[in-house]
């Protein structure tokens, strides 16, 4: 095998001309991904006369990579990093993601092999709390995409802070079944394994949907959060109060950043993130004293 360019533009041009598709065929692939770059602007980034730069631009490079057949990573690791740009990061490990120990023996005795394999296209969480200020449902919607032949299942966890409270079933409703459960009461975390009805070829899609219950009485939190260990088109988090038990406060966290956010005329909070970066993100609340 040759050298690996060192190069973003000696990469692109050498999977280019391997994949054998011209600038204008690539273009109406990314298209059908939902992803828009000019065959200018490939052009450009293919002579080297400019490279991804923009949050927009960096989004696009995994699905360039899929289109062309590359290594998920394999263009953005070949980018500098330098004053102005975000910085690129590899993809971090599971222990790395959910480094408490319960977290990772859960994970551990689950299989997670196919989890790079599978790139988020969206999330949607929806979390409703009861009138008691305890947390009911949780219902999860997952868009994804196999970046290779075989993916067969989506591995899943939650944890909840309130230990006092028996931890939830995991309810498959669409695009799959109930594998293996995984449950570590003291630490309050279950994981599990959602089986894909038949291994998905590269380039096919998935949307799986379930229900994380929580028998009453459910845990009383005061916040929900989502690790994102994968770059994602869309995530959108919404947590529906009840109209016996509103919030004294709610707010939005990402990384570092907070702000306060409002309820809306269906008495939910919410947040959307668009092109999002791996990290940490979701709402936090505060009740009424009385």
């Amino acid at each position: 095998m040759p050298d690996r360019p060192e190069r973003f533009a000696d990469a692109l041009r050498t999977a280019i001309e391997a994949r054998g598709l011209g600038l204008d065929r690539i273009t109406e692939h990314l298209a059908q991904r939902g992803v828009s770059v000019s065959a200018a602007t490939l052009s450009y980034w293919r002579s080297g006369r400019s490279e991804p730069g923009r949050r927009s631009s960096l989004a696009a490079l995994p699905h360039l990579e899929d289109v062309l057949g590359l290594p998920c990573g394999s263009l953005t690791a070949t980018l500098p990093t330098t004053p102005g740009r975000t910085p690129r990061h590899a993809v971090r490990g599971l222990d790395a993601l959910w480094p408490e120990e319960p977290h990772s023996a859960v994970l551990g005795r689950l299989d997670t092999s196919w989890d790079t394999d599978l790139a988020r296209v969206s999330v949607h969480d929806v979390l409703r709390l009861g009138p008691d200020r305890r947390q009911v449902r949780l219902t999860v919607r997952q868009a994804m995409r196999a970046r290779a032949d075989g993916p067969d299942r989506r591995v899943v966890m939650h944890s909840q802070d309130d230990l006092g409270a028996d931890l939830p079933e995991i309810r498959p409703v669409r695009g799959c079944a109930l594998g293996r459960v995984e449950r570590d009461p003291e630490a309050g975390v279950v994981g599990a394994e959602l089986l894909f009805f038949r291994p998905l070829r590269r380039g096919e899609t998935v949307i799986v949907k379930y229900d994380v219950v929580s028998p009453a009485p459910g845990p009383r939190e005061r916040e929900y959060t989502r690790r994102l260990r994968l770059p994602m088109r869309e995530y959108l988090l919404e947590v529906a109060f009840d109209r016996r038990a509103l919030p004294e406060s709610v707010s939005a966290f990402t990384g570092g950043r907070e702000q306060p956010i409002a309820l809306d005329e269906d008495r939910r909070a919410h947040l959307v993130h668009t092109d999002t970066a791996p990290g940490t993100t979701g709402i936090r609340w505060s009740w009424p004293s009385r």
